[in-house]
């Protein structure tokens, strides 16, 4: 792979830049009184939560203070206390439902931000999005990034805080409610460079998987940059290497098969075999190669009567052959009031697949000099040419993305803009041509052994099928956020956002030699609105007994060129009655646009690959078809949400949190992704059968279309609760406040006094409000410095020695409807009593899951758990019904930090720095089992079809330079 040198250059100047020594990072700066003012403007006086079920800050869960102070997260001066609002500030009024402080991220063992956003889900998927369960939209110290690569670099240590926010906090940054925000607060100075060295193999062997990273990041008052480069590698997972059996009534085989024509009902192949056998001999197969020797009448008696067809597990992947390569780099620097911040991604990727073989068939006369039979035969076989039916996919990708953050009259505004350009290139082999090999068959060539080796210069490569796509992305946006009105009960907020994008997908495709071109260029152009009003504030005027309460609307106007005009409305009440208790009722409709990969994609066929059929009960090998709709139309969806929060115990770190969603789309946007009756019935032109000759019977599939289509309609109604419990015990037992060790010259700048003028600064680096006090007491979470020595109250830090963490997360999704209109006038598919629309049957009613963390003194262990109720897919009149089996899964995770051994990493000066990580991923190897209604399996369900890999192990070694 090209890239791979280039990656490691990469690296290796990444750690060149990185090598300097901690000394050369520049102090914290203050930022302006001026800027302090102006965010002090937008803060609101009174904290109101609007269409967000979420806890208050009061109810955030307690920090603990660490167990040593550094100068750098330290904003005072001598004799002057000052009283900060948290680094890191989101937009508009609504509130956190969880925060981890720097402990809690430690224990999770985490080496990436990537890594740790994963091990976050249980908290921050939401249920609300198209996609079903939406990953978090990320922000970084409150304020929108220039994209995922400015976030992948960021080391976790680098992690002050990371906060969980509602769906409705979208809202305030422009985007729409269907996904939750994570904010990332970061500390103030910070370097690392860090490499990482990843493998992975699965138990039942096969399947190999390593990757190396490399990563600097760097942070300071100028601004933060990163540089990270990662190499990955995956072995391929043959159909062999697993217990795969393709024993179906295909009549290929790669030593052959002999059949009495025609292959529909098959004759008798010779009386003077079937006197050999006993009974009448119509197929046998082939018993070796004999190259070019004539075989006998009893070679073929061991495998009269049947064929013999495992042969192509050999040469079909389950698990493709994989290698990628990425260098993302971010920057981001203050330059006075505005913030500026660039980004970029290259990466490149292969996938190889291997599809089969191609299978042939040959007549063989009776004179033929090697058939040994009395009259004509067909044999039936594979050629050994596994590159024949390979597929190769090759995607690059370069991403370009900017921004810029500032303030003015006390609103917060952003604008970006970004260029992303994928080339992706997929090359399938159509197989072999064997016209010469056949020609040579019939003419009865004496030097053309039709059961051995075929020789060279009778096969020809056919054409490949190809299917070449460009996407090219450039958007221009801007938004802003702050207060458009003072109101007895707080701040009436707004955030405004308009757009223009253009989104072009230049496909190109061959298949069977003929050629299709299709272009689209989509150009759009956005409006959007968004307003927080707070109406009553809890215990303030005359109605304060009823609570705080406060209300959302929000628009979006997106105007397509090859669309039209779509809308998005919505709003919402949030209600928190008392402390600890916040509940929501929140409505949005919205049009939603087909993408135009969806639309557009070049059209793709994959051969061989194994399906159910339920119309005849059997397993059969199809050509799938897959690619774009140039017909799809735009959705409409009507969502309604309730939620609440509930955090019953002020002091301990308990909540419950639930939320129930009901929606209706119309014109609802879904893959092919499998075969059912009804989706035959609805769309019969996406089935292909062969003729049959009887008329009373379906004739054998062949093909399946699976390109997108609209359905009808859906329905869907998902309750979904979880409880969250996080404990801490043990450790040492807190220190009176006492002196400190002076900071050493410049950190008294650096945490925020100005040096020419001994006054402090207005604002404490990395933003916020703050609130100097001249003497007098100090308030809680602020920072007094007294005489010569100093002391700072904060929350987080690393996990203090001897302390122990258990943090508990577990949460239930209760479908209670789920059903599917195809088309109008057919019946509603209920997907969770009897019909489906995916390969792994209907959509369970019940899915349970559980996470608990461990951590203690630089060592941590992680369990996830998920379990899945079964479901059952009626197969029609004439098919068989299945039965999927409910489906538990376990993980477990383990790290040490061998800094933490001190006895290890004084013994052994490499171990420091150092962390060892081993995971197991499906610890008991759990597969999912389906039978129908006989207990017996389908080969298309067989187990390791469902889960190829099974139970994986993870090692890693990640190493702090």
């Amino acid at each position: 792979m090209a890239l791979g040198g280039t990656l490691l250059q990469g690296l290796a100047a990444a750690l060149a830049v990185g090598s300097g020594q901690p000394g050369d990072t520049k102090s914290a700066e203050p930022a302006s009184a001026e800027a302090a003012a102006s965010d002090a403007k937008s803060s609101d006086a009174k904290s109101s939560t609007t269409a967000a079920a979420a806890a208050p800050v009061e109810n955030a869960p307690t920090e603990t203070a660490p167990a040593s102070t550094t100068t750098e997260d330290i904003d005072s001066v001598a004799g002057v206390t000052v009283d900060a609002a948290p680094r890191g500030k989101t937009e508009g009024p609504i509130e956190a439902e969880h925060v981890l402080d720097e402990a809690d991220i430690q224990a999770y063992g985490a080496g990436s931000l990537s890594e740790l956003v994963t091990a976050l889900a249980p908290l921050t998927v939401s249920s609300r999005g198209r996609g079903g369960d939406e990953p978090p939209i990320i922000v970084i110290n409150g304020q929108r990034i220039s994209g995922p690569q400015e976030m992948n670099g960021i080391p976790p240590e680098a992690v002050l805080k990371a906060e969980i926010y509602p769906e409705e906090k979208a809202l305030a940054y422009g985007y729409r409610a269907d996904q939750k925000v994570l904010n990332f607060v970061l500390k103030k100075n910070f370097r690392q460079v860090s490499v990482e060295d990843e493998r992975r193999f699965a138990t039942e062997g096969g399947r190999t998987f390593s990757e190396e990273r490399g990563g600097l990041f760097k942070v300071d008052a100028d601004g933060r940059w990163t540089v990270n480069v990662r190499y990955r590698r995956e072995t391929p997972l043959y159909e062999q290497e697993r217990d795969i059996v393709r024993a179906n009534s295909s009549p290929y085989d790669l030593q052959g098969n002999i059949v009495g024509p025609p292959l529909a009902t098959p004759t008798e192949i010779d009386p003077a075999l079937s006197a050999l056998v006993g009974s009448t001999v119509t197929k046998a197969a082939v018993p070796g190669a004999f190259a070019g020797a004539v075989p006998s009448l009893a070679d073929f008696v061991a495998g009269a009567g049947g064929f013999a067809t495992d042969d192509l597990t050999a040469s079909r992947t389950l698990l493709p052959r994989g290698e990628e390569g990425a260098i993302q780099g971010g920057y981001s620097r203050n330059f006075g009031k505005t913030t500026v911040s660039f980004s970029g991604n290259i990466e490149s990727t292969s996938r190889i697949s291997y599809l089969g073989l191609t299978g042939v068939k040959l007549d063989l006369y009776d004179d033929n000099p090697f058939s040994p039979f009395a009259g004509d035969v067909a044999l039936y076989r594979y050629l050994d040419v596994r590159d024949a039916l390979r597929r190769k996919i090759d995607t690059d990708k370069i991403e370009l993305a900017t921004t810029a953050l500032g303030m003015f009259g006390g609103w917060r505004w952003s604008l970006s803009g970004n260029f992303d350009l994928t080339d992706s290139a997929t090359r399938t082999g159509r197989g072999v041509d064997t016209s010469l090999f056949t020609a040579a068959v019939k003419a009865n060539d004496p030097t053309v052994n039709p059961f051995g080796p075929i020789p060279a210069n009778l096969l020809r490569y056919n054409a490949q099928d190809t299917a070449d796509s460009v996407t090219t992305n450039a958007k221009a946006e801007f938004t802003a956020s702050g207060p458009l009105a003072e109101l007895p009960t707080g701040r009436l907020r707004a955030t405004f956002k308009t757009g223009v994008d253009s989104r072009r997908v230049d496909a190109d495709s061959v298949r069977s030699g003929v050629a299709t071109q299709r272009d689209l260029t989509r150009d759009r152009a956005t409006a959007y609105a968004s307003l927080d009003l707070p109406l009553l504030e809890r215990g303030e005027g005359p109605l304060g007994f009823i609570g705080s309460v406060s209300l959302n609307g929000n628009g979006l106007y997106e105007q397509f060129s090859d669309i039209g005009g779509l809308v998005t409305a919505g709003g919402g009440v949030s209600w928190q009655p008392m402390k600890g208790v916040s509940l929501g009722l929140n409505y949005s409709t919205e049009e939603g646009e087909p993408t135009p990969q969806q639309v557009n994609d070049p059209v793709v066929q994959t051969p061989n690959v194994s399906m159910y059929d339920f119309a005849t009960g059997d397993t059969v090998n199809v050509t799938r078809i897959e690619g774009g709709n140039p017909n799809l139309k735009p959705d409409s969806r009507q969502v309604v949400k309730l939620n609440f929060f509930y955090k019953p115990f002020e002091k301990t770190d308990f909540f419950f949190w639930g939320n129930y969603t009901a929606s209706r789309i119309d014109d609802q946007i879904a893959s092919f992704p499998s075969i059912s009756p009804e989706l035959e019935a609805a769309f019969p032109s996406r089935f292909v059968r062969e003729a049959s000759t009887d008329p009373t019977q379906v004739g054998r599939l062949i093909s399946v279309d699976s390109r997108p289509v609209n359905f009808a309609h859906a329905d869907n109604q998902i309750l979904r609760w979880g409880v969250n419990y996080n404990l801490r015990w043990g450790g040492p037992a807190p220190t009176a406040p006492g002196p400190a060790p002076r900071p050493a010259p410049g950190a008294g700048a650096s945490a925020g006094a100005n040096p020419a003028s001994g006054t402090p600064s207005a604002a404490p680096a990395g933003g916020g409000q703050a609130r100097v006090v001249q003497g007098g007491s100090r308030p809680p979470g602020g920072v007094q410095i007294t005489g010569g020595g100093m002391m700072s109250r904060m929350g987080g830090g690393a996990i203090p020695p001897g302390q122990t963490r258990l943090q508990i997360s577990m949460n239930h999704t209760w479908r209670l409807k789920d059903e599917v209109v195809i088309r109008d006038g057919m019946a509603p598919l209920n997907l969770l009593d009897g019909a489906s629309l995916g390969r792994r049957g209907g959509t369970p009613r019940h899915e349970l899951y559980l996470q608990a963390v461990l951590a203690r003194s630089g060592m941590g262990a992680t369990l996830r758990g998920n379990w899945r109720s079964s479901t059952w897919v009626d197969g029609g009149l004439n098919g068989d019904d299945l039965y999927f089996s409910d489906l538990p899964t376990l993980g477990l995770q383990g790290f040490v930090d061998l800094d933490a051994r001190k006895d290890w990493a004084k013994r052994y000066g490499w171990l420091k720095g150092s962390r060892v990580s081993l995971g197991v991923d499906n610890l008991f190897d759990t597969k999912q089992q389906v039978v129908n209604d006989k207990g017996v399996t389908p080969q298309a369900y067989q187990e390791d079809y469902m889960d190829a890999a099974g139970r994986t192990v993870r090692l890693s070694l990640r190493k702090v330079l």
